[in-house]
């Protein structure tokens, strides 16, 4: 089974790609942690209506902005809808830029406990170098065997080893696994690959574009659920509620916003061009190549 699979950063045309399939032959299963929530269209810049009709999204605006999400359970979301799609003779496309969840879901993932938010929180919150030093101390397995500048993977080892389990011990073995389970399947994988400059340009016109739109279903999102609800961590909400509470103004708003997101581009390309199954691609060529997947 051919599975084609899309990663990119925000603001590369993800979504404009997938107008330019055959929803006959494809629906989409996106990747995308954020845009799993419902009440958060225009911030999480989810697809629109237009757009879902034109080709059916799976994994988007299903959630309630109350409601948490794991790449554990995410896994088991996307398998269900890998199993439908092609029970009915469809080619899943699965596209996305939340490259941990995709990983996860197609290599498996450690058989890690679950973390309290309170630990996350206060993980979350540790400089760097103190959590360097705090994982030294409790595991030192886990920090010989992680790159000392990777923040990310550092304080996910904190997080596993103050829940009172060793990371260096769970993190020998991942545990389930698509490809683990269908290896007959041929994965033709890409990221989306702009120049640099021309990206954070996107960025910024697409920033304008949802500013106001983000800061009103902020406000809705407030008043059903609170300003702590998990959907509210979503990438620049921090900045919506700012302004709303009038600690910032609408430009310096707007700046921080669209700092954020391209901060974010860099994280994800920076995880993307680590990926071995993913070879980058410009816009036009990915275009190209999936309309004529037949061809391969």
């Amino acid at each position: 089974m051919i599975l084609p699979v899309l990663g990119g950063p925000t603001g590369s045309g993800k979504t404009a790609l997938t107008q330019t399939l055959d929803p006959n032959r494809y629906e989409i299963v996106s990747f995308d942690s954020r845009q799993v929530y419902r009440d958060l269209p225009v911030g999480t810049t989810a697809p629109t209506h237009s757009e879902a009709s034109y080709i059916r999204h799976w994994l988007v605006g299903f959630l309630n902005a109350n409601e948490s999400v794991n790449a554990s359970q995410f896994s088991l979301w996307a398998r269900e809808a890998i199993n439908d799609i092609t029970a009915r003779g469809k080619i899943p496309f699965l596209i996305g830029g939340t490259g941990f969840y995709l990983r996860a879901f197609l290599f498996g993932m450690f058989p890690v406990p679950n973390v309290p938010k309170e630990t996350k929180d206060y993980v979350l919150n540790l400089p760097l170098e103190l959590a360097r030093e705090e994982l030294a101390s409790r595991d030192p397995k886990a920090l010989a065997s992680l790159p000392l500048q990777d923040g990310y993977r550092i304080k996910r080892a904190l997080e596993v080893v103050l829940t009172g389990v060793l990371w260096s011990d769970v993190s020998r073995e991942t545990v389930g696994g698509y490809l683990r389970d269908h290896p007959d399947v041929q994965i033709i994988g890409h990221w989306l690959d702009w120049p640099r400059e021309i990206l954070y340009q996107r960025i910024n016109v697409r920033v304008e574009q949802i500013a106001t739109g983000m800061l009103a279903e902020t406000k809705e999102v407030i008043s059903r659920y609170g300003s702590d609800c998990p959907g509210l961590r979503t990438l620049g909400y921090n900045f919506a509620l700012a302004f709303l509470n009038g600690t910032i103004d609408i430009n310096t708003f707007i700046e921080q916003l669209a700092q954020s997101h391209r901060n974010y581009a860099k994280r994800q390309i920076t995880w993307f061009k680590k990926d071995p199954l993913l070879s980058p691609i410009s816009f036009e060529a990915a275009v190209q190549l999936f309309t004529n997947i037949d061809k391969i």
